[in-house]
């Protein structure tokens, strides 16, 4: 019975409040700190963070090897515009396009975010517009996802995982940045975008950082990484709905 509540627990993903005496629970965690949360466009403001996931192998195999419910951060700009690291390059597109190629996506926001630090962000975004993407920052971060696990057993002290981390990434990401310093994958990019504005939302470099690592940021999460910056969370735009898609399959079967 214990254990089968054990891998209830990793499943669901539960996240307590930060604190430097407790153990620290794997990364593993729902996509929502509360129930429903489903927003209008017209609740977003310009330097909110958006976390997304999609259907392709690439989305999957990301949230597979970071154990997240998320795979993709992008910045909103504000006028439905947002700003991301693809494949592609840097890009500025419009709000809804990136809603359409998301199955979830939800909001975060730095609650103390002035005026002039989004105007920062989006000075930033259209700096970099055009800017290639790291692939060789994203292959070698990937070899990292899963050693890095080595830190982020449980009873792993705050300090001593914060510094178990920061001592493998440099090992294993150390030529990332130099060599690379136009490129960005799309949580690098973020990082970079935020501390272009003046906000420091974690300790460590941009390319060690994850969109997991982005979506324990939220107030009551633990971070990998020393947070800097607790974000509130917002809402979803858009919530992956498993029971909506069955019934829809379900339906579709039905009429075939």
């Amino acid at each position: 019975m214990k254990v089968w509540w054990l891998v209830v627990l990793l499943i669901a993903g539960c996240s307590t409040a930060p604190q430097t005496d407790r153990p620290y629970p794997l990364q593993l965690q729902s996509v929502s700190t509360r129930p429903g949360g489903i927003i209008s466009v017209a609740e977003l403001q310009p330097g909110d963070l958006l976390l997304s996931s999609a259907t392709s192998p690439q989305s999957w195999g990301i949230r597979l090897i970071s154990f997240s419910g998320v795979s993709h951060a992008a910045i909103y700009l504000g006028d439905r515009l947002v700003a991301e690291a693809v494949g592609s390059g840097v890009k500025i597109i419009p709000l809804q396009q990136a809603i359409e190629e998301s199955n979830n996506l939800l909001v975060l926001r730095v609650p103390s975010l002035t005026q002039d630090q989004s105007s920062l962000l989006r000075e930033f975004a259209h700096q970099q517009q055009g800017k290639k993407y790291n692939f060789k920052g994203i292959v070698m971060f990937m070899p990292f996802m899963v050693s890095r696990r080595v830190c982020e057993l449980p009873l792993m002290h705050e300090n001593l995982r914060s510094a178990c981390l920061t001592a493998l990434a440099r090992v294993q990401l150390a030529d990332v940045d130099d060599p690379q310093a136009n490129r960005f994958f799309c949580s690098e990019f973020v990082i970079a975008g935020y501390r272009h504005a003046g906000v420091e939302l974690l300790q460590g470099q941009a390319s060690w950082v994850s969109p997991a690592d982005l979506m324990h940021l939220r107030d009551g999460d633990i971070s990998a990484w020393h947070s800097e910056q607790n974000m509130q969370y917002i809402g979803h735009l858009k919530r992956w709905n498993l029971k909506e898609i069955l019934s829809l399959r379900s339906a579709s079967r039905q009429a075939e």
